[in-house]
Formats: structure tokens, sequence, C-alpha cells
């Protein structure tokens, strides 16, 4: 038998949140107006319209591969944290939202 070292521990142990159904039809809209499917992964952290089997989707944006926030503009692209998560909210499975004032103007920017 050998010794095997254990790789350091770098946080992605974090089980990711999900607020919507991951086993539906998830769609994004890209910037030339088309819809695309993409997985659960992809869709929670894209910074634009997105829809749930054929229903538009206005829940939180999460920076990709982690359970922070993103408050940013809708740029129609899968944001990513690069540097610190420093001030970003932490979001959790109980954590409520109230779509109405937080998440701002979601007009389509493909059209």
């Amino acid at each position: 038998m050998g010794n095997f070292l254990k790789k350091p521990n770098k946080g992605k142990n974090e089980k990711l949140v999900y607020h919507f159904p991951t086993e539906k039809n998830l769609e994004v809209q890209m910037t030339s107006g088309e819809w695309v499917r993409v997985t659960c992964k992809t869709f929670r952290s894209f910074a634009g319209n997105r829809r749930v089997s054929n229903e538009i989707y206005e829940g939180p944006i999460l920076y990709f591969e982690t359970n922070y926030l993103y408050e940013g503009e809708l740029n129609g692209m899968i944001v990513g944290l690069n540097g610190s998560a420093e001030g970003l909210k932490k979001v959790t499975k109980r954590t409520r939202f109230s779509y109405s004032n937080e998440w701002g103007n979601k007009e389509n920017f493909g059209n």
C-alpha cells in the first residue's frame, strides 16, 4: 500500500445553492436574442434573461461555483468571482429575496 497525500481543501466542498428546479429545462438568452439550453451551474451564474421550462425566471444570480450574490448589471455573460469575496452577500437555501425591487430592470437586452 502506498501513502497518499490529501489535497488541501480550498472551499470547493461547499454545497451550491439552487433556487430553481434543476431538473427542468433551463435556458438563457444570448445577446443575439437566441435562447440556449444550459446546465444548472451556468444558469445560476448567468447575468441576463433566464427561463425555466419557457417561463421567465427572476431569481438571484450567484457568482460561478460560489454561493455569493451577484448584484451587478445584466451583461449576458456568466459571472465569475475574480479576487476576494469580502463584502459580498452569502446566500443559503433559506435566503429570501424581494424580486420586485432587488433585481432592477429586467428588460430584454437582446432586442
